[in-house]
């Protein structure tokens, strides 16, 4: 308990939520049963997620209904969990009359906040087994040791502990099975059943959890079946818990890996040897991602595993020697897996699924060598390199837990590194999100002088010119494709006394940036962009600007103008910055494809004359672009009227609105409304998404829903 309390301060003391968007799905699954009683996500087609650009976690499943594209062993998992959070929020915070709206904005703090905590709590929890499985064969020094490793020196407490990711998850589940099977090692035949059967059940959930796991589930299997032979058949009863998991994916995408079929559509790995090489050493010693660099303490799980390979006749060895080698190939796995790096993390995100196994094998190299740790004089070189590998572990995930924010938008600042143009800052050593952590809690802990009136007054400084990524000037006329993004990048010196902070210094509020601002033919302004100024350059000196600027959503023409200011403080004075070489002419070129399917799920035959009616259909947005329901040019389904022989009887039909914004392949339900023609007859109802004051879609070549109905006298 005392574990597990410690766990809990520590982990929620930081007061930041290092969550994703991959997340969402499963921290709103309990809710959305509880509140709107039905498993479908339909009712998020229309929310702010899709602005927030969150959606992607969601998937359009086979059946017609939006589901989740990640797994859902994690809200299984957390669903008692989520039952209390539910009941405080209608019985204690609100009123059990109120309902809540989980789709609005307004419930993303909630969301958020008890994300955090479910993550945090079951986070907890798995370091309390760590421990009772360490404890099953080592003495409690070297188990609290080696479980301080796993709770703190590890991405357990940056990772695990932070968001409702799949790995903390499944790091629950593999050590209750490496718990479990060490317990029917040393059980009696009857409790042996017991401890096998939870074994399976925790098995079961492994791959519902994270497809990954599945091979820890599978070496268990393995192990029980030549260890318990005719036992083993509690540890497969155990397994039904993975039905769930199996009839949600066969329900809404027909296969056994669920939304991933509609996210990875190609395989997502590469079998080559250049990026072999890439990930491998990325994995391991990238300034970014780098499991040597974040958690070095690891490297001692090697002495650990040579003791368990060695001595691998007993029952307890076998067992860590088969969950090692499941782990060995996990790893290698990942070093092709096309997106190595783990998108927007901090640091080896993917080397949390093998925490559990890495830190149980540091008990190993424990046993050994740190019987004199209370004998200074006998202290060699190992015990230091490890005391000093664990200090600086630890350290790394203190900078990254409690620098969080501003720190984790290293990722995406000055350039995203998702994109493969700009993964060369996966080998930045100059900025690292360690670096860039350790600053931005610097920041917390000591004012920095920005926030200072003075430092406002003596900003100032010049755009000296401006260049594209191949190094040329970058012309006054910029015609681009709508959705397009391009690379800008400036050189700029520092006229003023204060000296400016770049985004290296994490500082957000007070950084010095390129501000960049779109206004269009009425001079009015439509957005804003930034580039990221590099470096602390002093009075005189100067320094570059990088950024990758996406144009307005909507075609015509634009005016670009760029200036100076600092962040959150104010902007530069501008008798020297702005003049003719820092405004841009842009025109954005009308590339969209207009693209629909609607589909009737109610046939019309007939109706009376000029009755207004509405009519059940399903509509996908099948174009390269959103449709947005709100703005000078939403899109909107109406309808033509056209008679017996095909002539257009009613152009301009009644308009139906969107709930919300309307993602590229998102589908939702409408109720088109439509007001029948005043003179009896036989007709053609033609339903047609338009966007207004451009274009109706079946006008620019969009396949249109005709549909044949007889409008009778009343």
């Amino acid at each position: 308990m005392l574990l597990f309390f410690i766990c809990i301060g520590v982990y929620l003391a930081n007061g930041e939520t290092i969550g994703s968007g991959d997340t969402v799905p499963n921290t709103l699954l309990a809710f959305n049963l509880l509140e709107n009683h039905t498993l479908h996500l339909d009712a998020f087609r229309a929310s702010y997620f899709v602005e927030k650009g969150a959606f992607y976690a969601f998937a359009e499943g086979n059946n017609g209904h939006l589901s989740s594209t990640y797994p859902i062993g994690a809200a299984i998992v957390t669903f008692p969990l989520y039952v209390i959070f539910y009941v405080y929020l209608k019985w204690i915070h609100f009123a059990p009359s109120i309902p809540l709206n989980i789709t609005s904005e307004s419930f993303e703090l909630y969301r958020i906040f008890f994300e955090k905590l479910a993550a945090t709590i079951t986070t907890a929890i798995t370091v309390v087994i760590f421990y009772l499985s360490s404890r099953i064969k080592f003495n409690r020094g070297i188990s609290l040791i080696s479980t301080f490793i796993f709770a703190f020196a590890t991405n357990t407490w940056v990772t695990s502990s932070q968001g409702l990711w799949q790995h903390g998850i499944s790091n629950l589940a593999l050590i209750c099975v490496i718990f479990c099977l060490l317990k029917a090692n040393r059980s009696s035949k009857e409790s042996q059943k017991i401890w096998l059967l939870l074994a399976g059940v925790a098995c079961g959930l492994l791959p519902g959890i994270r497809p990954t796991s599945t091979l820890f589930a599978i070496t268990a299997i393995v192990y029980s079946l030549f260890t318990y032979r005719f036992q083993s058949i509690f540890l497969l009863f155990g397994l039904v818990s993975a039905l769930p998991s199996i009839t949600w994916n066969l329900y809404y995408f027909g296969n056994l890996t669920g939304g991933y079929s509609k996210m990875f559509p190609e395989a997502p790995y590469l079998f080559t040897w250049d990026h072999f090489q890439t990930a491998f050493l990325g994995t391991l010693i990238s300034p970014s991602r780098g499991i040597i660099v974040y958690s070095p303490i690891v490297l001692f799980s090697l002495s650990g595993a040579y003791k368990v390979f060695k001595f691998r006749l007993g029952k307890d060895e076998k067992l860590i020697c088969c969950i090692t080698i499941a782990s060995i190939i996990l790893v290698f796995s990942y070093f092709f897996y096309k997106v190595w790096w783990a998108g927007h993390s901090y640091g080896p995100r993917f080397m949390t699924d093998i925490m559990p196994v890495a830190c149980y094998l540091i008990n190993y190299f424990c046993e050994v060598q740190l019987v004199n740790l209370g004998d200074i004089k006998k202290l060699s070189s190992v015990i230091l390199l490890f005391i000093i590998a664990l200090l600086f572990s630890t350290f790394t995930q203190f900078v990254g837990a409690f620098g969080a924010n501003p720190g984790i938008f290293w990722n995406q600042n000055p350039l995203n590194v998702d994109f493969p143009q700009n993964q060369y800052r996966l080998w930045d050593i100059r900025d690292n999100p360690i670096q860039r952590h350790t600053n931005a809690l610097l920041h917390k802990t000591i004012i920095p002088p920005t926030h200072n009136a003075i430092y406002a007054q003596g900003l100032n400084g010049i755009i000296q010119k401006f260049i594209d990524e191949k190094n040329q000037p970058i012309n006054s006329l910029i015609s681009v494709k709508l959705g397009s993004e391009k690379f800008f990048k400036a050189s700029l010196q520092n006229t003023g006394v204060s000296r400016w902070f770049g985004y290296e210094s994490a500082l957000q509020k007070g950084e010095v940036r390129v501000r960049g601002r779109f206004f269009d033919k009425n001079n009015q302004l439509v957005k804003e962009v930034r580039l990221y100024v590099s470096g602390t350059p002093k009075q005189h000196e100067t320094t570059n600007a990088i950024g990758s600027i996406s144009f307005p959503e909507e075609p015509g023409r634009y005016k670009l103008i760029f200036d100076l200011i600092a962040e959150g403080v104010g902007e530069f004075p501008k008798n020297n910055v702005i003049d003719q070489s820092y405004e841009f002419t842009v025109i954005m070129e009308d590339n969209r494809i207009y693209a629909q399917h609607i589909q009737v799920l109610e046939p019309l035959k007939s109706a009376k004359v000029s009755e207004t009616i509405e009519i059940p259909v399903i509509v996908k947005n099948t174009s390269n672009f959103v449709w947005k329901n709100a703005g000078s040019n939403p899109v909107n389904l109406s309808y033509h009227w056209l008679d017996a022989n095909g002539k257009v009887m009613v152009f301009d039909g009644e308009r139906t609105s969107l709930p919300g914004s309307l993602p590229v392949q998102g589908l939702i339900k409408l109720n088109a409304t439509v007001k029948l023609p005043q003179q009896p007859g036989k007709y053609t109802l033609v339903l047609s998404m338009v966007k207004e004051g451009v274009a109706w879609f079946n006008n620019r070549n969009a396949h249109s829903l005709e549909i044949p109905v007889e409008v009778v006298s009343r």
